[in-house]
């Protein structure tokens, strides 16, 4: 294998996202030089949009343009992200093959029909083999003319890959290659696949993998939820396959890429991923598996957005970027932290002054090594003039608030980089698998589902607690020892796994694990269907693990809510709400199994159901049952009491819950409190620490956070 390059490790990168090719020559080489000298910058983020510039015409390659950036950057010792321009072809290569288009959705119902035009970005199909070839011919081109350039330390694949449901295809190139990747896993059977695709229902058996479809509309049909990235009313089990094949189709683009680059680069590469990773058919950790290591595009808020995103919310996705980085390898970096109000043609909220550093700040803390802001300058034209950057259209260089923001992030990467550089160790890891995750999108079953939503109810609770988690794929685990994995985490949480990837090692695995001491965390739904997206005809393993039974459900659509008496003493009190689902939970006897939650309304209610559940183990482990969308503010007491059964570090609770904190290590062990606001107003870190809006504070540990509780005793 390759061996990671030696750029890649042991510093920060901080840079800007830049565009050379929408400004006059003259102009651009005053923006790299103020880029380096005044705003500070160590790195340039170019070309992912160049293919007319570089290839005007079938064949005919120009780089005057990018070969003058590079010059300019090496002058003044910049870096360049050089990226591959495959994700805009240019308008000669859609002429010349309008075959090599992707076909979507053509209307917001969902159903597939409309084939995608020239004019905006990511319009191929993933299933081209024109277009990979031509794909393939500039990456080569740019490869041999650039790869052993000192400069250019970073190569992106493409751009946001499946970004914008170009995960999805429903071109004849797609179909083509849906029929071979179903021959390939079914070994050529077709009855393999009827068998797993349950096509006696509603006679649909197939006869031949010529006959098979994709999953366009049919009868019948429905208008999409929005919760929903398309709809198509055939079998459950087809929809999953599918979902499979163009996760496949995706990372398989990007792979090709990856083994050229590979070949004739010294630097190192990465590719760029959006934002919605669990809402696609798509799985980062298959892109950047043989990459070196995961970038991201970092935006709290987007065109519409009348607020951020929780901070919670936003942690939990840069926790998951986090856990894409190859096996044995940390560290990644944001490829695009937007910086000011951002927009195609609807602008959502303005960042406030100091914002763009808390945000920033928040991509350290979860372990980024390097940061370009999105972008040094707003373009004066195309579709993204109204996405804001660094400089405004008419703000001089070295002027504006943001700029002096940009630069206060620079500092603070720099002055605390052995903080950043040392990589984090969390106890906590929260489960996840895409093919859950994919059939969930194709059977949300209640109008108020969403996997994040899911995701983030279990994540918060230690996220409050200032406690450190990772978020990795449940693939991960399938060679582990529950000995081995209690070496590394002490709790696992596991977010509505109606499918439980490779459920013969990891149930066993689970049961283990909590048996030794380990806490494990499950949500509602759990294992009710097997690895074809078939109903399971046995009673839920993780239900039995956790000591319940469930013996009513019911989808909780937007917007039924109930509400829910705490019973426990310090671990649920009061009242909590319930949304999007519930189970009535019957304890089994003999379990060492408890209520938590409990419903109190004159259904559930009144046949004594549980809402949430604790089962613990003699060497002081539990399993907790999540059986209802509760609101997180409720779980987090139960999270406290497992981090300090578990004996894990954790910087307390705040005042406030647009407050994060997280304790972190440097590189000479020293142990750090670090502080975000992400609030309007002033609040308190869990230790006393006034925090002034949007205000960042580091400051050093000086005593061992008290993980004990004096009543811990009465619980475990």
């Amino acid at each position: 294998a390759r061996p990671i390059p030696t750029v890649c490790q042991g510093r920060m990168l901080m840079g800007v996202d830049y565009y050379p090719e929408q400004w006059d020559i003259s102009e651009m080489k005053m923006d790299i030089h103020a880029i380096k000298n005044d705003l500070g910058a160590d790195l340039v983020r170019i070309g992912e949009f160049m293919w007319h510039e570089l290839e005007p015409s079938d064949g005919v390659f120009n780089f005057t343009l990018l070969d003058a950036v590079i010059d300019a950057l090496e002058e003044v010792g910049l870096e360049a992200m050089l990226g591959t321009p495959t994700a805009t072809m240019p308008a000669w290569l859609a002429k010349k093959h309008p075959e090599v288009m992707t076909q979507g959705p053509d209307s917001a119902d969902g159903f597939a029909a409309a084939a995608v035009q020239f004019g905006g970005r990511r319009q191929y199909s993933f299933n081209s083999q024109t277009y990979l070839d031509y794909a393939q011919r500039i990456v080569k081109k740019l490869a041999d003319r650039y790869g052993r350039r000192k400069a250019v330390a970073i190569w992106q694949v493409d751009n946001e890959l499946g970004h914008e449901n170009s995960d999805l295809d429903f071109s004849d190139n797609s179909l083509q290659a849906w029929r071979q990747w179903l021959k390939k896993k079914f070994g050529g059977s077709i009855h393999r696949l009827n068998d797993d695709w349950g096509t006696t229902f509603w006679s649909v058996t197939y006869n031949e993998f010529e006959e098979i479809p994709l999953p366009k509309y049919t009868m019948p049909g429905t208008p999409a939820h929005s919760n929903e990235n398309f709809r198509s009313n055939m079998s459950p089990s087809m929809l999953l396959d599918y979902r499979r094949f163009r996760k496949d189709s995706v990372a398989a683009f990007a792979n090709h890429q990856v083994e050229l680059l590979k070949e004739r680069v010294d630097g190192c590469i990465t590719t760029n991923a959006p934002g919605g990773e669990w809402s696609k058919a798509l799985d980062h950790n298959d892109v950047f598996a043989n990459m070196d290591f995961p970038a991201y595009d970092n935006y709290p808020v987007w065109g519409g957005s009348l607020a951020p995103t929780a901070p919670a919310d936003v942690a939990l996705a840069l926790d998951m970027v986090r856990g894409w980085a190859p096996s044995n390898q940390s560290g990644w970096m944001v490829a695009e932290q937007l910086i000011g109000a951002q927009g195609h043609d609807i602008i959502g909220y303005t960042p406030r002054s100091q914002q763009i550093v808390a945000w920033s700040a928040a991509t350290l803390l979860h372990g980024a090594v390097g940061l370009a802001f999105f972008r040094y300058r707003a373009a004066v034209f195309g579709q993204e003039e109204f996405c804001y950057g660094i400089l405004d259209h008419a703000t001089p260089r070295g002027t504006g608030r943001k700029w002096n923001e940009a630069k206060d992030v620079f500092a603070l990467a720099r002055d605390h980089q052995s903080i950043w550089l040392t990589p984090l160790k969390p106890r906590i890891a929260l489960l996840y698998h895409t093919d859950n995750i994919f059939a969930w999108q194709a059977q949300p079953q209640s109008t108020a589902f969403d996997f994040a939503a899911e995701a983030s109810r279990l994540y918060s609770p230690f996220w409050r607690n200032g406690a450190s988690v990772d978020v990795i794929s449940m693939a991960r685990l399938i060679n582990s020892t529950a000995e081995e994995l209690l070496q590394q985490y002490r709790v696992l949480v596991l977010p509505a796994p109606m499918i439980v990837h490779r459920a013969d090692v990891i149930v066993p695995l689970l049961s283990a694990f909590a048996e030794l001491g380990g806490s494990v965390w499950t949500g509602f739904r759990s294992d009710i269907k097997d690895e074809r997206s078939q109903m399971r005809r046995k009673s839920s393993r993780l239900a039995e693990l956790a000591g319940v039974a469930v013996e009513e459900i019911e989808s909780l659509n937007v917007p039924t809510t109930y509400n829910l008496t705490g019973v426990a003493k310090q671990l649920g009190e009061g009242t909590a709400s319930a949304t999007v689902w519930r189970e009535g939970l019957r304890i089994l006897n003999d379990t060492n199994t408890s209520a938590i939650w409990m419903y109190n309304d004159d259904f559930f209610g009144a046949q004594g159901f549980a809402a949430v559940t604790r089962r613990t183990t003699a060497a002081g482990g539990e399993i907790l049952y999540v059986a209802t969308g509760i609101n997180y503010e409720a779980l987090v007491p139960l999270a406290s009491a497992a981090l300090a059964q578990q004996k894990i570090e954790h910087a307390g609770v705040a005042s406030s819950s647009e407050i994060e904190q997280l304790i972190r290590s440097d590189s000479n062990g020293n142990r750090w409190r670090i502080a975000i606001n992400h609030g309007a107003t002033g609040g308190k870190s869990a230790d006393g620490d006034q925090l002034k809006p949007y205000e960042v504070s580091v400051i050093p540990v000086k005593e061992a956070v008290d993980s004990s509780w004096s009543w811990l005793e009465s619980i475990f």
